[in-house]
């Protein structure tokens, strides 16, 4: 625990308001699971388990907001949007880290370092430009970027949470629902935010973060109780 951590830890014993769990917490149930290994080092997993852990006491307190707070139904369906994207950027980070630290990333030794653009010309009656990659070749393999698509059927194939894990083919709709951070991309008059984010949503984004959190990655920790916070009827 830093110094601001415990600061904020003194300050609470001073009064009585409702606070989420602490960060170390969560950083004391991750660390179960995120670790140094062959494929992965200590620089990215530190960084990794902080940003996850602050994810999750953030989606703590939204909760909390969701359940405590009377909103108008716009802020109630805004807040839920906010609990599901962060929810699923956490499912994201955690996919990642398994298909890396499993071996199982994409590779490549060609990394981008320039591209040249070609001033316009005509062609067939059409204006066109080329543009000219240049790659540079590696002496080592690198991890190449992976979508969250690329990843999670990595982890479905793969049964990376485990054999007892029931909710793969729940997988898919969070992959749905992430995308849909982007507010300008809209497919039809109703593809706003009131109509794609209610309680279903929240459900299933709870239903799935909450059995990766529980499920047998975690077996070891003494903390997998603390996520009944996650625990929301339908």
């Amino acid at each position: 625990m830093n110094k601001t951590e415990q600061k904020e830890e003194n300050r609470l014993g001073l009064n009585s308001k409702w606070y989420p769990q602490a960060v170390h917490t969560h950083e004391y149930h991750l660390q179960i699971l995120i670790k140094t290994n062959i494929y992965i080092q200590h620089e990215k997993i530190y960084p990794l388990r902080k940003n996850l852990a602050y994810s999750l006491q953030y989606i703590e307190f939204l909760s909390k907001l969701n359940t405590d707070i009377y909103m108008s139904s716009v802020l109630k369906k805004q807040n839920i949007k906010s609990i599901v994207i962060h929810s699923a950027t956490i499912i994201e980070a955690i996919f990642y880290y398994l298909v890396v630290s499993n071996g199982l990333s994409n590779t490549t030794k060609w990394a981008k370092t320039k591209s040249i653009s070609t001033g316009e010309y005509s062609l067939l009656n059409n204006t066109m430009k080329n543009e000219i990659i240049i790659y540079e070749k590696l002496k080592e393999k690198i991890i190449a970027p992976m979508t969250f698509d690329q990843i999670s059927k990595k982890v479905e194939k793969k049964k990376l949470l485990g054999k007892s894990f029931d909710h793969y083919h729940k997988i898919s709709a969070i992959r749905r629902l992430r995308n849909k951070i982007h507010i300008h991309d809209s497919d039809h008059n109703f593809d706003t935010d009131f109509n794609n984010f209610s309680n279903k949503e929240l459900v299933l984004v709870f239903d799935v973060l909450h059995s990766i959190l529980i499920s047998e990655l975690f077996k070891e920790s003494d903390y997998r109780k603390n996520y009944a916070f996650l625990l929301i009827d339908s």
